[in-house]
């Protein structure tokens, strides 16, 4: 799995996040001053493809939302095996609405999972 792209809206530090067109090979890094958002970046990857961060447990997870806000919503895109293009987008509101749809990239009104355990299924499918 290569992620080629990380989109974040109101989640944790940042109001907006767009990460776009990474590099595909070769290393990346991170850098910056403390609390300057950098383990956020590693959250929102986290969360896009599991639900869950490493630091909040399940009944935690509005404190994902940035501060004032009502929701979040993260979408990352990511390639398979060279070709096979495919992206996870999450919401989550301070209600505790939490949805997740996995589709193909830029087939994001097809989704062909939708809801935690199908999409977490389909991801296990995809990757191995």
């Amino acid at each position: 799995m290569i992620l080629t792209d990380i989109i974040a809206q109101n989640f944790l530090k940042y109001a907006r996040l767009e990460l776009r067109d990474l590099p595909e090979q070769g290393v990346i890094a991170i850098a910056g001053a403390n609390e300057s958002g950098k383990s956020s970046i590693g959250e929102v990857i986290c969360f896009a493809l599991f639900g869950r961060t490493f630091s909040l447990g399940d009944d935690e997870l509005q404190k994902l939302i940035r501060w004032g806000e009502s929701a979040c919503n993260i979408t990352i895109r990511f390639r398979i095996n060279d070709a096979a293009r495919y992206q996870i987008t999450r919401m989550l509101d301070r209600d505790g609405n939490h949805g997740v749809r996995l589709s193909r990239a830029g087939e994001a009104e097809l989704p062909f999972a939708r809801g935690h355990d199908e999409v977490e299924a389909a991801v296990y499918d995809l990757l191995g």
